[in-house]
């Protein structure tokens, strides 16, 4: 019985430093445009983001029933929070063992409604703090996408996200039980921000 427990603390263990090593990736690339901005984009689709993203989602969710029932809660919350809603609902439709290997062009004809929903409109009020639900990380990367301005204010929707991105990681990386009760990650005025 003690090698059942030690296995499990071990691949628990394991999957708390595969969680940190992944949010240490998105750090790094928010990280990244914050301190040099690139003049050419990565993001030229919508598509390409959103499979992007799916990807980086499900590669997070993988193996959460390893960890305690708070921390899969946190980290269900966290993951709707940087991913968005739309990403984290094609997460559960698509088996894992089969998410790595889709291509980009298969969930985009798979995910046409949950792609187009992530377009942004001409007047996007709101969106440097992601009150559509789109998620902080992608609305970075939409932001960051193809030339041609989307918003009228890109570069302040580019630089919020990208810090609240980095508050909310940062918040997640120091995940304690007490998270649960009360999630509170930054006071913003008279708003406040959940993980």
């Amino acid at each position: 019985m003690s090698d059942w427990l030690q296995s499990r603390a071990k691949a628990r263990l394991d999957h708390r430093e595969h969680l940190d090593e992944l949010i240490a990736r998105a750090r790094y690339e928010v990280r990244l445009h914050l301190n040099e901005p690139l003049e050419g984009s990565p993001y030229d689709n919508v598509a390409d983001i959103f499979a992007l993203a799916h990807y980086e989602c499900s590669q997070l969710l993988d193996h959460q029933r390893l960890l305690p029932k708070w921390e899969r809660f946190l980290l269900a919350r966290y993951a709707k929070r940087l991913y968005g809603k739309a990403v984290l609902a094609t997460v559960s439709d698509i088996p894992r063992e089969s998410g790595s290997e889709l291509a980009g062009t298969v969930l985009a004809n798979v995910f046409r409604t949950e792609i187009a929903g992530l377009v942004p409109d001409s007047g996007d009020t709101g969106a440097q703090y992601d009150l559509q639900g789109r998620g902080l990380l992608t609305v970075f990367r939409l932001a960051i996408g193809p030339p041609g301005a989307v918003w009228p204010d890109r570069e302040l929707v580019q630089t919020t996200s990208a810090r609240n991105v980095l508050t909310c990681s940062d918040r997640f990386l120091r995940r304690t039980p007490w998270h649960v009760l009360w999630p509170v990650y930054r006071v913003r005025g008279l708003r406040l921000w959940k993980l």
